[in-house]
């Protein structure tokens, strides 16, 4: 696990923590008699629920982080795709006349970086940048997640050794990575291919109802309904019953993003 996916998980964990924070001390005064001190009970009583949650989350982040990193089936697929993808992108070189004279080197520009296989098309020309984006298109169903190198869109065009890829690559995307199942998720300097991913099931939706609806909804209910106090607990089980209704909706609507 590198320094970069600590971070991503940190900032997921603090993001929840604070909604968890903000909605438990909403309900915690809503339960409460007005008054000074019930401002402040409400928000110790919201600060330790963010921090429970925080901590919570952080951990299961954390051991699926960690599940992925140390997969030795994952990594095997990956390094395989790798291969597949190096042996495509010389055969797009060697198509071409001016490919087989070029000095991009595949081994060196295709590689695995922070569980994602990112291929660095700097130093191609547009017609050979295309043709590679058009052969991943091509064979989308031996590829999942993939990120893109094609440089800023203001820094690439005065230098002659590094033509500006970036509106041709793009303009090819726009056209296939629909029909391809690719979501284009653009950076400054990168374009990370995400699969759209397939939707489930009717049989696997209603297997996911049954498996964490009967857990979801109870666990919502009882804890907001507590939280809420005696006051404003008919209010607090309510929208306990709806937060685990919609978490279980969620769950069951999951998409599988891994092809």
């Amino acid at each position: 696990m590198n320094r970069v996916e600590l971070r991503d998980a940190l900032i997921a964990s603090l993001v929840i923590a604070t909604m968890a924070t903000l909605v438990v001390t909403i309900f915690s005064l809503i339960g409460q008699e007005g008054g000074e001190w019930a401002l402040f009970d409400s928000l110790s009583i919201g600060l330790q629920a963010g921090i429970f949650t925080f901590f919570i989350v952080l951990l299961l982040t954390l051991l699926r982080l960690r599940y992925i990193s140390t997969n030795p089936t994952n990594k095997e697929d990956k390094e395989e795709t790798r291969q597949f993808l190096i042996g495509l992108s010389q055969n797009v070189l060697m198509s071409t006349t001016e490919g087989l004279a070029h000095q991009w080197i595949p081994t060196n520009k295709i590689q695995i970086i922070r569980g994602v296989i990112t291929l660095n098309l700097i130093g191609l020309s547009p017609e050979i940048a295309v043709s590679v984006v058009q052969s991943l298109v091509d064979n989308r169903t031996r590829l999942g997640r993939l990120r893109l190198v094609i440089g800023r869109e203001d820094s690439w065009e005065s230098e002659v050794s590094t033509p500006n890829i970036r509106p041709a690559v793009l303009q090819r995307l726009k056209i296939d990575a629909g029909r391809a199942q690719w979501q284009v998720i653009q950076s400054k300097s990168t374009v990370v291919l995400r699969p759209t991913g397939t939707p489930p099931t009717r049989g696997k939706v209603l297997l996911r109802l049954a498996l964490y609806g009967p857990i979801m909804v109870p666990s919502m209910f009882f804890a907001f309904r507590d939280l809420a106090g005696t006051e404003g607990e008919v209010a607090g089980g309510i929208f306990g019953i709806l937060m685990g209704v919609l978490l279980t909706a969620l769950m069951a609507s999951h998409r599988d993003r891994t092809g």
